[in-house]
């Protein structure tokens, strides 16, 4: 691939990029543990559902600042009190499933298709959820790694990038993180509409 397109690589990640849980208390806290797992999942299940990408991050982070990432916290609270943060984050149908996903990633041998195949076992995970999950958790789970969702695949097409993702992760110096990073930079530029500074 040419120098434009690493160029226009690095200007997603360096523009665009965020982290996984961005603007959340959590966005800081890259580790596989159950916690930030579950909260990766969380915003994952939100995000997928068709409601603005404002509504699902006030939501999310309603959710995380009562704490349903912690699975102790989620399973204890009642019908009424999750409804209840639902609502203060403008969202009101999210349903929570129970468990430690690593557990998944092991059932799963680390194989992303796998993993794919059994988070969509989880009632309301769709083929979206399960992608924009991958762009967050390749972040703490390197075998996911390299992945970038089809919707922001298209918008890397789009801008001149391609869809190589070896090459792209060859650019990001093999780095998880920063494919995480230019993954969700690439889902800001699709809902932000900023191709054009691409």
């Amino acid at each position: 691939m040419s120098k434009e397109t690493t160029q226009k690589i690095n200007q997603v990640i360096n523009d665009f990029g965020r982290s996984p849980l961005h603007d959340t208390p959590l966005s800081n806290t890259l580790t596989a543990s159950p916690d930030i797992v579950l909260a990766m999942t969380i915003d994952a299940l939100i995000k997928a559902r068709p409601i603005s990408h404002g509504l699902a991050q006030r939501t999310i982070n309603k959710l995380i600042e009562a704490g349903y990432h912690d699975i102790n916290i989620l399973s204890n609270s009642s019908w009424e009190d999750r409804v209840s943060v639902l609502a203060e984050g403008g969202y009101n149908r999210y349903r929570e499933q129970y468990g430690d996903l690593n557990n998944l990633l092991h059932q799963a041998s680390f194989n992303r298709d796998e993993a794919g195949i059994l988070m969509k076992e989880i009632k309301g995970v769709g083929d979206l959820a399960v992608e924009v999950f991958f762009n967050n958790v390749q972040s703490v789970w390197p075998c996911i790694a390299p992945f970038v969702d089809s919707r922001s695949l298209k918008t890397a097409v789009y801008v001149g990038i391609g869809e190589d993702l070896d090459y792209i992760y060859k650019v990001l110096e093999e780095d998880p993180v920063r494919m995480s990073w230019f993954a969700n930079g690439l889902s800001e530029v699709r809902l932000e509409k900023k191709q054009d500074v691409i």
